[in-house]
């Protein structure tokens, strides 16, 4: 098992435990708390050369990238570009209640995974798109793995596609 400080901030700091080089845990701990830690010290873990006075990075962009995530990685923060989006289509909850859900395929350059859009979602984001997915839930759905939102994730698009340089693209056909 092996802990590597990932990020380091004022008041926060990111480890990432892996196992096997298999990603097993991300822990976002406050500074506060590791000061009640004393044999706790960030300095002592090897980091991977952030640099919170560059002020380009902050805690919430980077922490994960896609070839580390597997079905054990729970709850992650990833930065990624929309590189494709499914035809909406309509589907019914277990409640009875009637939605339109999407996928959107996001690559980071590492590889790429699902992620479903569910009504309002699909059109904040289009193909091009740079997004940001604060705890997102990693899922397998019908064999795939897939960031799903959940109810508590959060997702920001940080970087829209120029609409004068290139045409949005909204919806890309399955094959």
């Amino acid at each position: 098992m092996s802990i590597q400080l990932r990020q380091k901030t004022e008041n926060d700091c990111v480890f990432l435990v892996t196992q096997d080089q298999k990603v097993i845990a991300q822990l976002h701990l406050s500074q506060q708390l590791l000061r009640h830690l004393p044999e706790v010290d960030p300095a002592s873990f090897p980091s991977n050369g952030f640099n919170p006075s560059s002020g380009t990075e902050t805690l919430e962009t980077g922490d994960l990238r896609i070839k580390d995530i597997d079905a054990k990685a729970g709850w992650i923060n990833l930065k990624a570009k929309v590189v494709g989006k499914s035809m909406p289509r309509y589907v019914f909850s277990r409640y009875g209640d009637a939605l339109t859900v999407s996928t959107a395929t996001i690559s980071d350059g590492t590889g790429s995974i699902g992620m479903p859009l569910w009504n309002a979602e699909i059109d904040r984001v289009s193909i091009g798109d740079t997004v940001q997915i604060n705890d997102g839930l990693v899922r397998t759905f019908r064999g795939e793995l897939q960031v799903s939102l959940g109810r508590k994730g959060r997702l920001q698009v940080i970087e829209p596609i120029d609409a004068v340089t290139s045409p949005r693209e909204h919806v890309t056909q399955d094959t």
